[in-house]
């Protein structure tokens, strides 16, 4: 077996600036893939990128808002435009709305944490589907919380919309005859 097992394959991993994201995206450039990372501060995204090259990887900074017009589209003609097929997407870019009692619930802060968690989620999963189709396996991988299936006081909003996104990416699965669980 070899050491670098995802050697030739790309991944694309949303918030990868920092936290969670920039571990992953880490792990995957360690392990071969060649990463693409994305996230709103072009500064962390470097840092990041910097220490995949430092490691011995390689990695493409994207940085950009997600949830603006258009910046979807602009990055799968990017991507498409270099590399035939996609061959792991890493869903984990996210909002964490204010943490407070579902009686209180802030309707703007949790329609954007909606929005993001979910609703742009399923835009990066329709755009990229063609390049993800091209991969000999696709994989496609959200990164959610235990809450989503073990509510906890005051985290209503955020289990909402990682339960939602958890549904979301396992329907896609069973649709594409992928297991995404």
């Amino acid at each position: 077996m070899t050491d670098k097992p995802l050697a030739g394959q790309v991944a694309l991993v949303t918030g990868s600036s920092r936290g969670i994201g920039a571990a992953t995206a880490e792990a995957l450039a360690a392990r071969g893939a060649h990463v693409v990372l994305t996230g709103r501060t072009s500064g962390a995204l470097e840092e990041v990128e910097g220490r995949i090259h430092q490691a011995g990887g390689t990695a493409t900074i994207a940085p950009l808002d997600l949830a603006q017009g258009g910046a979807l589209e602009k990055l799968a003609k990017a991507l498409s435009g270099r590399w035939e097929a996609l061959d792991i997407l890493v869903l984990n870019a996210a909002q964490l709305p204010g943490l407070t009692p579902v009686s209180a619930l802030d309707s703007n802060e949790f329609g954007r944490a909606m929005l993001l968690n979910v609703g742009v989620q399923a835009a990066i999963i329709k755009t990229f589907d063609p390049m993800l189709r091209k991969s000999d396996r696709a994989r496609v991988i959200a990164v959610t919380s235990s809450t989503a299936r073990k509510p906890r006081a005051f985290w209503g909003a955020y289990s909402a919309t990682k339960a939602a996104l958890e549904a979301l990416v396992e329907t896609d699965g069973l649709e594409v005859g992928h297991n995404s669980s």
